[in-house]
């Protein structure tokens, strides 16, 4: 009896575990979907760049460097934060699954 307990009790350990690395699957492809429509604002934004801004000229060219330079940054801070978060939703799902194979 205590053999089919302790089976039971492993089974839904190994479920919860499996639901868990699910959820963050879903997450870890959201927040990739959500660099990838950041990237394809950024393409935009910088094809405008290259055509209007060439032109530009006086203050408003250098305003407009000021917040170029800014979104630059942004840019590379977002880009370095999703990074970071998908290695850690990668190194989440490892150490669940290692837990998974604990349990067997």
């Amino acid at each position: 009896m205590s053999s089919l307990l302790g089976s039971i009790e492993k089974e839904a350990k190994r479920r919860a575990y499996v639901a868990m690395i699910r959820c963050l699957q879903s997450y870890r492809g959201q927040v990739e979907e959500a660099i990838e429509e950041f990237h394809h604002g950024t393409r935009a934004f910088y094809r405008a760049n290259d055509e209007y801004v060439p032109h530009w000229q006086g203050e408003s060219r250098e305003a407009y460097e000021l917040v170029y330079g800014d979104l630059r940054q942004i840019e590379a801070h977002i880009y370095a934060t999703a990074d970071e978060l998908l290695h850690e939703i990668s190194r989440e799902i490892a150490r669940i699954q290692r837990k998974i194979e604990e349990i067997q």
